[in-house]
């Protein structure tokens, strides 16, 4: 069997709970979300697959994305999700009443894109420092 590094583990389950979210959102209907709420979306959904695939082939500067990806994906789901409203990224779970399964995958996916960047920082530190994210 295929050993995986921890980044890629924390990265694939990061990507399968962003996808279980991006699939709840289609099931109780986008057409309340804005403009803004969908491109956010769409960017964390692109680069999670893309943190995932450096993770994968173990590129020196995934842990460098992987900590932005991570960090900034669960302090901005939960800012949208969990914070009242306040700007155009807000979907305020507690304003839309969502069921518990909604609200299950969007703690899930904090916590996986949270377990992502603690992951990738202490690869980080092991490593003895950050990769430039520039060429």
């Amino acid at each position: 069997m295929l050993q995986r590094s921890p980044l890629a583990i924390a990265s694939i389950a990061f990507v399968a709970a962003n996808l279980l979210h991006t699939l709840d959102h289609f099931r109780q209907g986008v057409r309340g979300l804005t403009t803004e709420i969908l491109v956010a979306g769409t960017t964390l959904t692109v680069l999670a697959i893309v943190v995932m695939v450096m993770a994968l082939r173990q590129h020196p500067r995934a842990p460098a994305l992987a900590a932005v990806v991570g960090l900034s994906g669960a302090v901005g789901i939960a800012a949208s999700h969990l914070a009242p409203r306040w700007s155009a990224l807000s979907d305020p779970y507690p304003d839309i009443s969502v069921d518990a399964l909604s609200w299950a995958v969007m703690l899930f996916e904090i916590a996986a894109a949270g377990a992502l960047a603690i992951v990738a920082l202490r690869e980080l530190r092991r490593a003895g420092g950050a990769q430039p994210l520039h060429a």
